[in-house]
């Protein structure tokens, strides 16, 4: 159905747009020609050519103006906030489709257990208005480790980090039309290949195992201390007890900084017996104490044992191939500063060969 030159269409919203509305529509002086001359050349400073469309329904007042592009949007609403009493804007109301930019972000722990109100405090800072929008789940249901916020950012080119840490977790932040992020230095502009800033102070010249300036905490980006110290996080560990059975579990729950999963067998191992054995344990009864230990089970948990790495030895296994570029990356992460600074100082006047082996045998004895 054709709609009428007097009605106006349901208000849908359109990005990079405004709505200018004349309070006296049978005032022929505030028509087309002066919205576009004055309005928006003379007091907005926009050319024709930045005007994307104009939508205009004379006989109700109104019309909408969609800029060609963002920039030109937010230029024309920098002057209107300022300006909201010159006399070229009196008998017209104007207000944008969108009162702000709202953008949504993808939040991506990996770790579950980082809460979610340090993860928002650490966004926030980027932010005017930041909401909680839920969690993302699978197809299944369940929990993707991820968030969904609604946001605000607090000017144009401000951006909350795409890549930011909280002790030893790092958390990825995501949303359209987000530039160019560096992971190494944490600065947008430029990608990790051929950086050379420094991840501690962000300057050219030096690696971080040179950067005289100290750690600053993950949380507040103070110095003096680290994330798990930081005075101000209000969620500190605690411990939950779990009745089971005739036994009580005590689990330390931690913010996923530096504790793995555990699990608490609530029964003895299971220990299967074979035939010499049983038959053993019959004939106790004519007094005999011998205890018979079958050498293939001593061989399995012998295996097993052999098995079992260590944390440190299941990294020096990992990086022990991997090139420089990546090795040094995993040691300017290192969350114990006292041991990032010790070693550090044993750095001094070592080849890059040398430095590799002092990091990869230090990660090798990690417990």
């Amino acid at each position: 159905m054709a709609t009428s030159e007097d009605s106006v269409p349901v208000f849908v919203r359109v990005r990079n747009s405004i709505r200018i509305v004349a309070v006296d529509p049978s005032n022929a002086e505030q028509n087309l020609k002066y919205v576009v001359q004055k309005v928006l050349e003379e007091f907005g400073r926009v050319s024709r050519r930045e005007i994307l469309a104009i939508q205009d329904y004379p006989k109700r007042g109104v019309y909408d103006v969609t800029f060609d592009g963002e920039g030109v949007f937010r230029s024309f609403m920098s002057i209107l906030e300022g300006n909201l009493a010159d006399p070229r804007l009196e008998g017209f109301k104007l207000f944008p489709h969108f009162a702000e930019e709202e953008v949504f972000l993808v939040v991506k722990s990996y770790s579950p257990f980082v809460p979610l109100k340090e993860i928002e405090a650490v966004i926030g800072r980027y932010c005017k208005k930041l909401s909680f929008a839920g969690k993302i789940l699978n197809e299944l249901g369940i929990w993707t480790s991820k968030y969904r916020f609604k946001a605000v950012f607090e000017k144009k080119g401000t951006y909350p980090p795409a890549r930011f840490r909280l002790g030893t977790v790092n958390i990825d932040c995501f949303f359209s039309g987000m530039p160019d992020f560096c992971k190494r230095c944490r600065q947008y502009g430029h990608v990790t290949d051929g950086c050379v800033l420094c991840p501690n102070c962000g300057k050219e010249g030096h690696e971080v195992v040179n950067c005289s300036l100290p750690r600053k905490c993950h949380f507040c980006l103070q110095e003096g201390h680290l994330y798990s110290k930081c005075p101000q996080r209000k969620d500190k560990p605690e411990k939950i007890v779990k009745p089971a059975g005739k036994l009580t579990i005590v689990e330390s729950v931690t913010s996923g900084e530096e504790s793995e999963p555990r699990q608490v067998s609530q029964e003895g191992p299971t220990v299967k017996r074979t035939k010499k054995e049983e038959k053993t344990k019959e004939d106790g009864s004519s007094g005999s104490s011998r205890v018979s230990t079958p050498a293939k089970s001593s061989k399995s948990v012998s295996k097993s044992v052999s098995k079992s790495l260590s944390k440190g030895e299941k990294l020096y296994q990992y990086y022990k191939d991997k090139p420089d570029r990546e090795v040094r990356e995993f040691f300017e992460e290192w969350s114990d500063e006292e041991d990032f600074d010790r070693i550090k100082g044993q750095m001094k006047g070592l080849t890059q060969n040398e430095i590799r082996e002092m990091v990869l045998g230090h990660i090798r004895n990690l417990k």
